[in-house]
């Protein structure tokens, strides 16, 4: 135990030390810039060049890594059901990540092609391939059968058509559109992850998705995705594009509320072991209050229609946030969630190598934590999360029902 604190309280200190500012941020340009290559070191800037702004390229990335401390302290090492930040006592590298994109003009008055590419190192390279097989990767040979490796998570062509006010098109291999939580670590506001995010939804497809707003407030996304003859929804080329299926959704904005809506659904086949369909949707609402309150409320259904010879299943649940900025580099926030693995096949234990045989269960995880970024390019996010599974005993290798976790991270963005 004692070990552990010191771990902990080391990477803490270290990190909180040695990144604050010892001049005023307005005085600073290292406080003023987005990205810790163009503070340093600008003339090694690619975006500041004349060819990267000729052709519309745009280069990014970012380091993330973090360290967790379970209190069951598990003999496998593994946090049971928490993904992405899933090693106790281990500092683990999560996301060294990078992409270079072209934009397309926007307006949609003109053709304009496109496109990106993103590559990531780390112990997130295992989630950020598609879910419904990640060993039958089209990016798998690269994978290290421990805990690191590499992956290329988006590789697509997009197009913009000038059809009223504008088609998108993407071609290729993409995030999905469906649920609040990303897989890229700038985008979320904790380290950790939900269960929805992780065991109920897909995480890339690939295919072709169309997106078309209608106004400012109100967009249309449907595409054609390949599936994996495992899961349905997530695939790749690998999988000779042949089990096809569906995603779209509606995105409503509402500025003069502070509202937003987002309806998401997916469909696909499963062949593996039998032919049967996987199908989802997905609702998150958003709302901010009084300009430093913000709630996100999302919930998910799934369900495997049965087939003569094989059994059907379902998975459902709930999620809310609530976030509160004490200032512009300061914000609190609270995840609380339940899920329900009605069939006990979603929940992997431990998520990335499922090695206990799941059962069905309630889960319910509580997370409370802090979103600090004393540059713009350097965010910090300390997090305490507590889980109970009340069907079987998920945690401690199969020994516990419940599960403390003290977490801590750092994002830096180049």
């Amino acid at each position: 135990m004692y070990r552990v604190k010191r771990l902990l309280t080391v990477w803490w200190i270290a990190n909180c030390a040695a990144l604050t500012p010892s001049v005023a941020p307005a005085e600073s340009d290292v406080a003023q810039s987005a990205g810790l290559l163009s503070a340093l070191v600008p003339s090694m800037d690619p975006n500041a060049s004349e060819a990267f702004s000729h052709w519309r390229l745009k280069w990014g990335g970012w380091l993330n890594a973090g360290v967790s401390y379970n209190a069951n302290q598990p003999a496998d090492r593994f946090n049971a059901t928490a993904s992405f930040s899933d090693r106790t006592e281990e500092l683990q590298l999560n996301q060294l990540y990078q992409f270079l994109e072209r934009s397309v003009v926007g307006n949609g008055s003109e053709w304009s092609w496109g496109g990106r590419l993103d590559f990531v190192f780390g112990s997130d390279a295992f989630y950020t391939r598609s879910m419904g097989d990640p060993a039958d990767h089209w990016d798998a040979h690269l994978l290290h059968q421990r805990i690191y490796g590499i992956a290329f998570p988006q590789a697509y062509l997009e197009l913009m058509v000038p059809v009223a006010n504008g088609l998108r098109l993407k071609l290729g291999e993409f995030y999905t559109v469906i649920g609040n939580e990303s897989v890229t670590a700038p985008d979320n506001f904790f380290y950790s992850h939900s269960y929805a995010m992780q065991f109920g939804e897909p995480f890339s497809h690939t295919g072709l998705l169309a997106s078309y707003s209608l106004n400012s407030e109100l967009e249309l996304k449907a595409g054609a995705v390949t599936g994996s003859p495992y899961a349905g929804w997530d695939g790749s080329f690998q999988h000779r594009l042949e089990n096809w299926g569906f995603i779209g959704g509606v995105n409503w904005n509402m500025p003069q509320t502070g509202s937003s809506l987002a309806l998401s659904a997916a469909h696909g086949g499963l062949s593996e072991p039998d032919s049967r369909d996987v199908n989802l949707y997905s609702a998150v609402w958003k709302q901010e209050f009084a300009e430093r309150w913000h709630v996100t409320l999302q919930h998910d259904y799934g369900w495997v229609r049965p087939s003569a010879s094989g059994a059907g299943a379902e998975w459902y649940g709930v999620v809310g946030y609530l976030h509160y900025d004490l200032s512009e580099r300061l914000g609190l926030g609270l995840r609380l969630e339940w899920f329900r693995d009605d069939d006990g096949v979603r929940v992997g234990v431990p998520a990335r190598k499922p090695e206990l045989q799941s059962q069905a269960a309630n889960y319910y995880a509580a997370t409370i934590g802090a979103n600090w970024k004393p540059w713009p390019w350097l965010a910090l996010r300390p997090s305490l999360r507590y889980d109970i599974s009340d069907g079987w005993r998920a945690f401690d290798v199969g020994n516990s029902h419940q599960q403390l976790l003290v977490s801590t991270d750092l994002i830096i963005q180049f």
